[in-house]
């Protein structure tokens, strides 16, 4: 590739060839017109299927749109980096190998970055559909859209709502457009926030918190349009899973933040809100487990070690208590009374959402593959 790209897919992976292959056919369908605007760039992080098979023969048919890295061995959360500092375009699409790209997505992403002002824009927030494939049916059903149907097609986004994680899929990788010099000074000048940020679920949060806080002049912009297409993963979740992505890692990811050095009162209110609301988040997580008898742990004592460990103590005490509670109480009875709640908010539509939830647990719970692998 002669010209510098205009952006650069930049695609994390481990162990999910048949996805990876997937979106590169999907990507490369939207692309191969596009006279060098694009570049993929893929970082393998040691997988042991036959990712490396895959990637090499679209980067025998295609040597001059990929770029291909491959770690010896599993680096866990620093494989973004590795992919990120391959990216050499204006701007960088971080994207998960298991989503995709509607068509002619790419095309309007373009479109947008060249009409943002460039040396201004830090960040760019793309929409996303998430979807399942009922089992029974084979039909694709649609459970959350980000969609806003009262903004225009592309408007600026209040900062206080990404620092804040307010704003719809702010968190959610693929939906993260950079600019690539800024992200890249970034990580670069404040590494020692980032280093830290690594240890949590997703620590492409402290990068562009610090980048927004660091230079609150720079502005994010948001393309309210369908861009991305996601399917609902499939996982075996425990107890101690959920525990340390729900508590765990938000806790830290949060505590981070807060110390933050150019962390200001103007958002840290927000922060603090977001902590303290950890633990009714993973106690809703233990209920939905155990309502849909998804309710699995190693061990009692080893749930309460992992709590006593990395919860607060009142935390930890209020966790071992739902969690003696949830494992006498019939999951029939919790299941009824969801029932009453869905009948009292949805009315005579309550055995859609009831069904919805059964799909959505069974996916998320019921799976092969843990997370935390």
């Amino acid at each position: 590739m002669n010209n510098k790209p205009l952006i650069s897919i930049a695609i994390p992976t481990w162990n999910r060839a048949s996805c990876l292959e997937n979106l590169l056919n999907n990507i490369l369908s939207q692309i191969k017109e596009l006279d060098g605007e694009v570049e993929i760039c893929i970082s393998n992080n040691g997988s042991t299927d036959n990712t490396h098979k895959i990637i090499m023969s679209f980067k025998e048919k295609y040597p001059d749109l990929i770029k291909y890295n491959e770690n010896k061995e599993n680096l866990g959360g620093k494989n973004l980096l590795q992919v990120m500092e391959m990216s050499e375009g204006d701007f960088m699409w971080t994207f998960g190998d298991d989503d995709t790209i509607v068509e002619n997505g790419i095309n309007k992403v373009i479109e947008l970055l060249k009409k943002i002002p460039k040396e201004n824009t830090g960040l760019i927030v793309v929409r996303r559909e998430a979807y399942f494939i009922d089992k029974q049916t084979g039909k694709k059903i649609i459970y959350h859209n980000t969609l806003d149907k009262n903004k225009p097609e592309a408007f600026k986004i209040d900062k206080k709502d990404i620092i804040g994680t307010s704003f719809p899929d702010i968190g959610f990788l693929s939906a993260l457009i950079w600019n690539n010099k800024i992200v890249k000074k970034i990580i670069r000048e404040e590494w020692a926030i980032i280093e830290k940020g690594i240890e949590t679920a997703n620590f492409h949060v402290p990068i562009y918190c610090t980048m927004f806080l660091k230079y609150p002049y720079i502005d994010a912009f948001a393309l309210n349009e369908k861009i991305i297409c996601s399917e609902l993963p499939c996982y075996k979740y425990f107890i101690e899973d959920k525990f340390i992505f729900t508590y765990k890692y938000h806790k830290k990811l949060y505590h981070l933040l807060l110390s933050n050095k150019y962390m200001n009162d103007y958002y840290a209110p927000l922060l603090v809100k977001l902590d303290k609301g950890l633990r009714w988040m993973f106690i809703k997580d233990m209920i939905i487990l155990r309502i849909f008898e998804s309710f699995n742990y190693f061990s009692y004592f080893g749930c309460l070690k992992l709590f006593f460990s990395y919860a607060i103590f009142m935390d930890a005490l209020l966790f071992s208590l739902v969690l003696s509670v949830l494992f006498i109480i019939p999951s029939a009875v919790l299941r009824f009374m969801y029932k009453v709640l869905l009948i009292i908010r949805h009315g005579k539509n309550w055995k859609h959402w009831w069904q919805l939830a059964i799909n959505i647990s069974s996916r998320t719970t019921k799976g092969t593959r843990r997370q935390l692998e």
